[in-house]
């Protein structure tokens, strides 16, 4: 490739191959907000029997048969919504986890190790036997409101 500009460097519209065709440096498709990029893997199954998981965006050609998907048929604001969700429900986990680690070292710089790290185990064995169960059962019914949906092959 070469460039028209005379240090050799040019713009990206300004490179060209060695035959002289322009070449594209444009996404074909317009790039995804971070609401979606990294967002639950979307489960694709072809009619043949193959199954796949691909993120949102992604273009899957099944080996198989040669269908073609295109999980941009989903409607962004849709996804969107799946991901907030997903990101509401990480929220609280990782919250206890920052307490359980200040109230440690609040406790060692106090000089009670051992009773900082009894009264964490006494915390997280309390959150998990009837805090967490009632927080799944939250987040799964919240999933099960979202919709869910059917993509055609191309």
């Amino acid at each position: 490739m070469e460039a028209d500009d005379p240090r050799g460097l040019g713009t990206t519209g300004a490179l060209t191959t060695a035959a002289g065709s322009a070449v594209s440096t444009e996404p074909t498709e317009a790039p995804l907000p971070r609401s979606v990029r990294r967002g639950p893997r979307i489960t694709l199954t072809c009619e043949c029997g193959e199954t796949t998981y691909v993120s949102y965006g992604d273009r899957w050609t099944c080996p198989k048969c040669g269908r073609s998907w295109n999980t941009r048929q989903i409607p962004m604001e849709q996804y969107a919504a799946l991901r907030q969700t997903q990101l509401k429900y990480r929220r609280m986990p990782v919250a206890m986890s920052l307490i359980a680690l200040i109230t440690i070292v609040v406790f060692i710089i106090a000089g009670q190790a051992f009773g900082g790290l009894v009264l964490v185990a006494f915390c997280a064995t309390a959150y998990s036997m009837f805090v967490r169960p009632l927080y799944k059962k939250r987040y799964r019914r919240a999933l099960a409101d979202l919709p869910s949906w059917e993509i055609k092959p191309e």
